[in-house]
């Protein structure tokens, strides 16, 4: 009897061995996840770096350009850099930024920040390869998947903006590495954590799913290393930033300072909306842009995009028609493929808990934001592969044209719009007044808005200030100083209507036939202002 099942259990491997041969030589294999598969995610990630590298964005996101002002005018390394969003951000900036001009690189803070956004996405790209190549053999899935994370939508767009999303992410996709390994290292787990929290608080809930993997791994005591390392650092880290910053150790102050946030950000908790809202949200994650990018930034480049991607429709349509049946035997759930369930069932519980912990809390934070839905994509991209290498059918490109069909959608009504100054109207202007301004130039404003900003940063050579009185006399005599300095004078918007306010319905002294606005945002004016011959002269002669 013993010889008869022994004789059964090696017929069951042979086959077993015969029908895994089969399905990779159906989709792809990877001989060697040691190997060959980390050769081609560092090809893979460094090849979809350059592609970010090339169309970098310009309609820059507004933190990044108050954390480049930020870098530039700290005068060094210090804690003025500290933000309770993000702890060290702008000190990495910082260093960057300062070591690069030291060794005769000038460069902006902005080039700086977007460089490693650059590097931290090749990076989260090369470390997503690697994890799905551990649920998968199939060279094909793992790498049709990663660049379903890598041209969705939201992703690239943060992937060359100036922002700490993507960084943190790259923290993330570390810990979630570290975490697959047969005998995870709490001290690994939790380092790469903490890495991801100082970085962006956001990823704080990633928790969940740390603390399941560290116990399905190392039981209790994982859970206790781990939870020391990544508490402990952070709270610890946090806190000394609180109190180098607001020279206080209050706890209660602590609290308040690392939960704050801006005005216009709150909890939604109307849930039927906020369902609505969300799965809105996690389309554009993967889709995004306007249709009305095409006629504006309408060209070669864009026909050929336009091409690419209504072929890349087309051919997928065909294949969905022609392989229908393919479609109902993979969405009726089978077959399972034999070997495949044990290599995904060693993420699958930890993805889920990654992917849960952040839908919930998002659905109820700004529900209609898709940016910060960034922390759980590779989640889905994890879940989503152990699905579909758990149930495999036959390979007709069918998801390579899905996600061509997707890039190409993307690059066309998002990303190479985006990577035009015009796609930002503040930065538009910025660049017009860039070609005006010179460092004789003086602009002043009663309070500066998100574009004032971006126009501020963009024009370095301008000097900016408030105005000292909205009375318009008196601020002549102010113009007339700065002219009899040789400086040219010019107002914003909210100085002109402060003066105005004031002016009893007397005209100033402005160029109003050009105001040099963005035609569609007539607020967002800047004016010249006008100052008499004479009064400058009697400033110079009385100086």
């Amino acid at each position: 009897m013993s010889a008869l099942a022994n004789s059964n259990l090696q017929l069951r491997r042979m086959k077993t061995q015969v029908s895994e041969l089969a399905a990779s030589a159906e989709w792809g294999s990877v001989s060697s996840p040691q190997e060959s598969s980390f050769r081609w995610s560092l090809v893979l990630a460094i090849a979809v770096g350059i592609l970010y590298a090339i169309l970098p964005t310009k309609n820059y996101y507004w933190d990044g350009i108050s954390f480049s002002q930020q870098i530039e005018g700290a005068g060094g390394l210090n804690a003025s850099l500290f933000h309770p969003n993000h702890l060290i951000y702008n000190h990495l900036g910082y260093l960057g930024w300062s070591w690069l001009n030291a060794l005769g690189f000038h460069v902006r803070a902005l080039a700086v920040l977007q460089a490693i956004s650059v590097v931290s996405a090749a990076a989260c790209v090369c470390l997503l390869h690697r994890i799905l190549c551990r649920i998968t053999r199939s060279a094909y899935l793992s790498t049709t998947l990663t660049l379903l994370f890598a041209l969705s939508a939201h992703f690239w767009r943060y992937a060359s903006d100036a922002d700490a999303y993507v960084l943190s992410l790259a923290w993330l996709l570390l810990a979630f590495y570290f975490l697959g390994r047969n005998r995870a290292s709490a001290v690994q787990v939790g380092l790469a954590h903490v890495g991801a929290m100082l970085v962006h608080q956001l990823a704080v809930w990633f928790f969940p799913a740390a603390m399941v993997g560290m116990y399905r791994k190392r039981g209790w005591r994982g859970v206790a290393g781990y939870s020391a390392i990544a508490i402990g650092i952070t709270l610890a880290a946090y806190y000394a930033g609180f109190v180098l910053q607001t020279k206080t150790s209050s706890p209660r102050l602590f609290l308040h300072w690392v939960t704050s946030h801006a005005d216009d950000v709150t909890f939604s908790f109307s849930l039927g909306k906020n369902l609505a809202r969300s799965a809105v949200s996690y389309v554009r994650l993967f889709l995004g842009g306007k249709t009305s990018a095409v006629a504006e930034f309408f060209g070669p480049f864009m026909i050929i995009a336009l091409i690419a991607l209504a072929a890349a429709l087309l051919a997928l349509v065909v294949q969905l028609m022609r392989y229908r049946q393919d479609l109902r035997l993979l969405f009726s759930g089978g077959p399972v493929q034999p070997g495949s369930a044990d290599n995904s069932r060693r993420f699958e519980i930890e993805a889920v808990v990654w992917l849960a912990s952040y839908a919930i809390f998002l659905l109820f934070w700004l529900p209609y934001n898709a940016f910060y839905k960034i922390f759980c994509l590779p989640a889905f991209i994890i879940l989503a592969t152990g699905w579909l290498d758990r149930h495999r059918v036959a390979r007709h490109y069918r998801l390579a044209l899905l996600v061509t069909a997707m890039a190409m959608g993307n690059l066309a009504f998002s990303v190479f719009p985006n990577a035009h100054v015009a796609a930002n109207p503040a930065v538009n202007i910025a660049t017009q007044l860039n070609r005006l301004w010179s460092n004789r130039t003086v602009v002043y404003y009663q309070e500066q808005n998100i574009d004032d900003r971006y126009i501020h940063y963009l024009n370095p050579q301008a000097i900016w200030k408030q105005i000292p009185s909205s009375d318009p006399d008196t601020f002549a005599q102010v113009a007339a100083a700065d002219a009899a300095h040789g400086r040219e004078v010019w107002l914003d918007r909210s100085a002109l209507d402060a003066l105005s306010s004031h002016s009893q319905g007397s005209p100033l002294p402005i160029d109003s036939a050009q105001p040099y606005r963005d035609v569609k945002h007539v607020w967002r004016g800047f004016y010249r202002w006008h100052v008499p011959a004479a009064e400058a002269l009697r400033q110079t002669q009385s100086n």
